[in-house]
């Protein structure tokens, strides 16, 4: 298991395993919610009502601030990758031991 930060801006660097996984590509549609604690990532279909960010050329997302609200993390943030490779998401567990 790795670990990413959450950028002050909210930003958010996709290691390039996570990127395989997702099956994404600079400019794709990556779908973002929240399951419990964790924030899923996915690129999946079936999830339009879900928030979306877009996988840009940076290798970064944007978790949208209500996401952000929603599961009480603050900028500078840690997450816990965890890895659903049946269902084509990933999960980011916050780190609450920083």
């Amino acid at each position: 298991m790795s670990k990413v930060k959450l950028r002050k801006n909210g930003q958010l660097y996709i290691p390039k395993t996570l990127t395989k996984i997702l099956n994404i590509e600079v400019g794709d549609i990556i779908n973002i919610f929240i399951d419990g604690k964790k924030i899923v990532l996915t690129s999946k279909a079936g999830f339009e009502k879900e928030n979306k960010c877009t996988y840009n050329r940076n290798g970064t997302i944007h978790i949208p601030v209500e996401i952000r609200q929603l599961s009480n993390i603050d900028t500078d943030a840690s997450f816990t990758i965890t890895i659903d490779e049946k269902e084509k998401r990933v999960c980011l567990i916050p780190d609450l031991t920083d």
